[in-house]
């Protein structure tokens, strides 16, 4: 096993010694690995996220008419047009 020495803030100084403290951790590298842990699988379940709304996506353009930038503008546009005159007739 490698060893870093690493500075910390004293937020996090004062938030790893109680972990130590509170007997959840016998020791700080304890919970500074446990951390990167829980940092990794985020990563993991963003990257897996990621790669399931492109899925989606692929699927969805193979299943149907797609518009163009240019369309998409005027269809936001118009939108956000119409919930302004909306908003105006409401007052």
């Amino acid at each position: 096993m490698g060893t870093k020495n690493i500075s910390l803030p004293v937020e996090l100084e004062a938030y790893v010694d109680a972990k130590v403290a509170s007997g959840e951790y016998a020791h700080a590298s304890e919970v500074v690995r446990d951390a990167i842990r829980a940092m990794m699988r985020e990563e993991a379940e963003k990257l897996e996220w990621l790669r399931n709304a492109i899925t989606e996506g692929v699927k969805s353009a193979d299943g149907g008419p797609l518009i163009s930038g240019k369309e998409l503008v005027a269809r936001v546009k118009r939108r956000g047009q119409e919930m302004i005159a909306t908003r105006k007739a409401g007052k």
